[in-house]
Order: C-alpha cells, then sequence, then structure tokens
C-alpha cells in the first residue's frame, strides 16, 4: 500500500520511502535533479518560488502555494500562484482548519478528493470550492528539528489529483525541506551579522560624536529602543542613515543613556 493510503485521508509520518519505492526510478532521478536545484539556489525567496514551481509541474496539478509555520501556529503565505489561492491559504489561517493546518500538525500528506463535501474541514472546503478550487493536497515540510511549514496544491476538478499526485508531492516535500531549512538559517545567520554590523556603526557615531565608550553607546541604543518600543537595529539603521536618534534635535549634547 501506498505511504497516502487509498482515502482521501492525512498519511502517517514515515511514509516517504515507500512512496518513493512505489513510483519506481525514472521519478527518482527527476526528484534528483529537484533536490540539487534546489540546494544550489542561495535566495530563499527564489527557494520557496521553486518549490512551489515543482509541486505543480511534478503533480496533475494547476495552482499551488507554500506556508510558513509561524509563532502560535499561524500560517503565513509565502508564494501564491494566483490569487484563488493566496484566498485559500488565508482562510486556512483564519478558520484554523483546512489540510494544510492538518499536515503541518500531523507532520503528514492530506489528499483531498473533493474540497466542496469533505467531512474533515466542513467550512473550509466549500468556501475554496466557491473559488474553483475542487481537489487539493497539503504535503507537510518537516526536517527533525522543526516543522517548516506545508506545500499545497490545488487543481480545479474534484479528484484530479489522486494518491499518486500526493506520493509525489511527499516525496518532493522531504527533498525541499532540507533546502529551505538551510537557506533559514543562512539567512537567519546572514541578518545576525548584519545587524551586528549596523549596530557597531551607530555606536562608532555615537563614540566619536560624544566621545563615549563602547559600552555607553550601546547603552544609549538600547534605551532609545526600548523607550520608543522600536528594535535595536532599526534605531541604528536609523542613526546611521541620518545621523540622528529618533527624538535628537540637535546633536550637540550627549543622549541621555
Amino acid at each position: 500500500m501506498m505511504g497516502v493510503g487509498l482515502r482521501a485521508t492525512c498519511s502517517p509520518r514515515g511514509s516517504v520511502l515507500r512512496a518513493e519505492e512505489h513510483m519506481g526510478s525514472p521519478d527518482a532521478s527527476e526528484f534528483a535533479d529537484a533536490a540539487r536545484d534546489l540546494n544550489d539556489e542561495p535566495r530563499l525567496d527564489h527557494t520557496i518560488e521553486k518549490v512551489v514551481e515543482y509541486a505543480t509541474r511534478m503533480t496533475d496539478a494547476e495552482a499551488g502555494g507554500l506556508v510558513l509555520l509561524r509563532s502560535q501556529r499561524q500560517l503565513e503565505v509565502a508564494a501564491a500562484t494566483g490569487a484563488e489561492v493566496e484566498e485559500a491559504e488565508a482562510l486556512q489561517d483564519s478558520l484554523r482548519e483546512g489540510p494544510s493546518v492538518s499536515a503541518a500538525r500531523e507532520q503528514s500528506t492530506c489528499l483531498v478528493r473533493n474540497t466542496a463535501d469533505d467531512t474533515r474541514w466542513p467550512t473550509w472546503g466549500p468556501k475554496v470550492a466557491e473559488l474553483g478550487l475542487h481537489s487539493a493536497i497539503s504535503a507537510c515540510l518537516y526536517t527533525g528539528r522543526r516543522t517548516i511549514g506545508t506545500i499545497d496544491i490545488y487543481a480545479p476538478q474534484a479528484g484530479q489529483l489522486d494518491e499518486d499526485d500526493a506520493a509525489r508531492a511527499q516525496v518532493l516535500a522531504s527533498h525541499a525541506a532540507i533546502a529551505l531549512d538551510c537557506r533559514h538559517e543562512e539567512d537567519g545567520l546572514r541578518q545576525a551579522v548584519e545587524t551586528r554590523n549596523v549596530i557597531g556603526q551607530a555606536q562608532g557615531l555615537l563614540m566619536e560624536r560624544y566621545g563615549l565608550d563602547a559600552r555607553r553607546a550601546f547603552d544609549v541604543l538600547r534605551r532609545y529602543s526600548q523607550d520608543a518600543n522600536v528594535k535595536l537595529r532599526d534605531v541604528a539603521e536609523q542613526l546611521v542613515a541620518s545621523g540622528n536618534l529618533p527624538d535628537e534635535k540637535k546633536p550637540s549634547e550627549p543622549p541621555r543613556s
């Protein structure tokens, strides 16, 4: 039996290898090419776009999207092939129901044969059917460390997407999750370095202008950040860009630390 099963249900974890075996060697080569392409893409936003492109190309889907799992289990639409997909994805977050919500929670793959009458998501399904999306698949993007989000694909006809499409989406998700996790880490490190650099520049400006030492200059930036309820990096960027702190009129007097 295939990993996604024979019913319109969410598959259990650990079914990716069985899905790959079912599809055979020609697909293995296709997925290997996709994995290399995704891993070679340096930018997170471009990687996300490519994942959606591969998902629709490798299945019988005609539309697709990708959502990221944020804090408090909120779903953020990261990519969508059209307005109807954007709305379908946003509905899952606002209603807190849908195949993406279930797939992310269970780290599974959900096949929806007919959105209009699927009893698992009685509010989301009919609303999505009204958008012209009558079958769908959500495949969880997860690694051993965390759940990243889901790949979601849609088709205009009920029954257009089947178990084979679900298996292919599931295998793609396993490759895509690794690439997205790597890009996320690289972006996080890059942002950390950029933040450190801009704060260092802002400290240098305060030290030169007011004769402060590095510690007091940092305390000044932190106080402005706390008083204005603005991120420390944003305060530093404003100082570097304009030469002034948020409420500073005349830079001749040293600011309070």
